[in-house]
């Protein structure tokens, strides 16, 4: 009320500034929505990307996008899924310009860190570090972040067969592995 009354009183047309209110809360409302996805979002970079850095960089380009699209997204029911379908192919993305530029070698492997960890999620964390970028990609976005097989073919950019063969590779190199431990 205040800034309509101060409006009010430098002679300035009282619709401009209401526009301008809402367009502030509305962005507000949007920044507020994202930060609730956080944590999902950044557990299924941790998971895809399996390097700490590269997920917050990988959260920070999905937020940055995500506003500057906030404007033109119309289902807000569908803002989870639209935020993992940006996140992951930007990852995948990055994964492939890398790989023209740099070459890694294939024997190194990262421990996890961070808290307390079973050593039955060790040894799942160590199988999906085994498995191929994208299918990795595929089973963390529908068996650890729950997008259905529709879903997350459209954040790979693929069919719906290919997702759920990926799904059936992924499950089964991961059911051989485990149980060889």
């Amino acid at each position: 009320m205040k800034a309509i009354t101060a409006t009010l009183d430098r002679d300035e047309p009282v619709e401009p500034v209401l526009q301008r209110d809402r367009a502030a809360a509305q962005t507000q409302e949007w920044i507020a929505t994202l930060h609730t996805h956080g944590p999902m979002l950044l557990a299924a970079a941790r998971a895809i990307t399996r390097d700490e850095a590269e997920a917050q960089d990988l959260v920070q380009t999905t937020f940055e996008r995500a506003l500057r699209a906030a404007p033109t997204i119309r289902n807000s029911l569908a803002i989870r899924a639209w935020l993992l379908t940006v996140q992951t192919r930007e990852a995948l993305r990055v994964v492939r310009r890398l790989r023209r530029t740099l070459r890694f070698d294939p024997t190194v492997h990262e421990l996890p860190v961070g808290g307390p960890d079973t050593s039955v999620s060790l040894e799942l964390d160590e199988a999906l570090g085994r498995l191929s970028r994208p299918i990795r990609a595929a089973v963390v976005l529908h068996h650890m972040v729950g997008l259905s097989v529709r879903e997350t073919a459209s954040a790979l950019g693929v069919s719906e067969n290919t997702a759920k063969a990926r799904l059936k590779t992924g499950l089964a190199r991961l059911r051989e592995w485990l149980d060889e431990d």
